[in-house]
């Protein structure tokens, strides 16, 4: 499941269960591989088949929470409840219970009991992941001064014998990637990589070799080799993927960190960054259980906060570097004028019109992010105002955002 082989794995869940059908966490794991590919109905199913086996399983309350719309009276609040409260439970299945509650409760308007149960919740994945945002805060410090180390990008030449083009879709978690990304995957041209980890992977160690780790007062620029080693390395992952499309979307979000180095090596790239509300945004990141631990930052109010600042201070450094090679992608307008949005979006990416882009929700390509549900749906209005809920639990945030 999480390398795409989505039908091996399938089978390899079927085989499980055949083997030993009362294997609860089996049916979550298969659960989770039906929502990707978008099958919720069977997907609920085998949740609950879960609970069945395994009433106290957290990953099968809180996989079968974020798909449901609770009512008053349902009686898996109750029992969500009681688990969370036991602290002899792992860390790990409270923070899935805490967060699996929060949304219940959202659903049945007991905001501020879902508030409470979140900042639990975060407040132990926090602890669990043992996050630091001065990781953050020195590595937006280094990327600006290595990329001012560099020579003007167009003192490198890079050789090229592209047979596929890149297109990154790049901006803060939760503002709108996977539904851009959907929709220019539904376009005959493109296909939809999904996060990719290809980028960092190749730049970190690149960018390592540009400065001594004790200081930062040595900084040295990256050489033509190194970008043009950067580019062909990039281009054979993506060549590995071995899609009859001749253009593939990228859409990891946080490689916003990286957008310098990756259009000095690759200067026809099509950047499309996501905007959206910073309250929503940073709500939205504040009530999502990322997989893997990733998104450390998400987890504290005052974290989330200061990380979007040197998101925003790093998209402006980029930008006033790059002004005529990225793409604002404003969510909030997108979904108050989708086709006239859409149509900007692949002028940008050099692609004619197609209709069925209006229609990404149509589309049966694996999802596997946080937003696997919304993109089988239609655009909608309003999402960027449910943070006004929990506006008297937010003053802090708003405050540190600027409201």
């Amino acid at each position: 499941n999480a390398t795409g082989q989505f039908a091996r794995a399938k089978a390899d869940y079927e085989k499980a269960i055949a083997l030993q059908p009362d294997f609860a966490e089996a049916y979550v794991n298969q659960g989770v591989l039906l929502r990707n590919l978008g099958n919720f109905d069977d997907a609920v199913a085998n949740y609950t088949k879960a609970l069945k086996l395994k009433p106290a399983l957290a990953t099968a309350h809180y996989n079968l929470a974020m798909m449901k719309r609770f009512i008053a009276g349902d009686p898996q609040i109750q029992t969500m409840e009681q688990l969370f409260e036991n602290r002899n439970l792992a860390e790990e299945d409270r923070v899935c219970l805490g967060f699996g509650l929060a949304k219940a409760l959202e659903d049945v308007g007991q905001y501020d009991r879902s508030f409470a149960c979140l900042r639990k919740a975060n407040r132990l994945q926090t602890k669990r992941l043992g996050y630091q945002i001065d990781q953050h805060r020195r590595e937006f410090e280094i990327l600006k001064r290595l990329h001012s180390a560099n020579p003007q990008s167009d003192a490198i030449t890079i050789r090229t014998q592209d047979t596929v083009r890149p297109v990154l879709v790049v901006g803060m978690p939760r503002s709108g990637t996977t539904l851009t990304e959907q929709i220019l995957a539904s376009h005959s041209r493109v296909h939809g990589a999904g996060e990719l980890m290809t980028l960092a992977q190749l730049i970190q160690p690149v960018l390592a070799s540009g400065y001594e780790e004790t200081s930062l007062q040595n900084i040295r620029p990256l050489s033509q080799e190194a970008y043009q080693l950067l580019h062909d390395q990039y281009l054979a992952a993506l060549a590995a993927l071995a899609v009859p499309e001749p253009i593939i979307v990228d859409k990891m979000p946080l490689n916003f960190r990286y957008l310098g180095f990756f259009l000095t090596a690759f200067p026809e790239a099509k950047i499309v960054h996501c905007c959206r509300d910073a309250r929503a945004t940073c709500w939205s990141n504040y009530k999502t259980l990322f997989p893997s631990g990733g998104n450390g930052f998400a987890y504290d109010l005052n974290n989330v906060a200061e990380f979007y600042q040197s998101y925003l201070d790093l998209m402006a450094f980029w930008r006033e570097h790059y002004p005529d090679q990225i793409y604002d992608l404003n969510y909030e307008r997108l979904t108050e004028n989708q086709e006239a949005e859409t149509r900007q979006l692949l002028a940008h990416c050099d692609l004619a019109w197609e209709p069925q882009c209006l229609d990404f929700h149509l589309s049966t390509r694996p999802v596997g992010t946080a937003s696997s549900y919304q993109v089988r749906q239609p655009i909608y209005r309003g999402s960027s105002q449910a943070w006004r809920h929990y506006e008297a639990h937010l003053k802090p945030l708003l405050t540190r955002l600027g409201f």
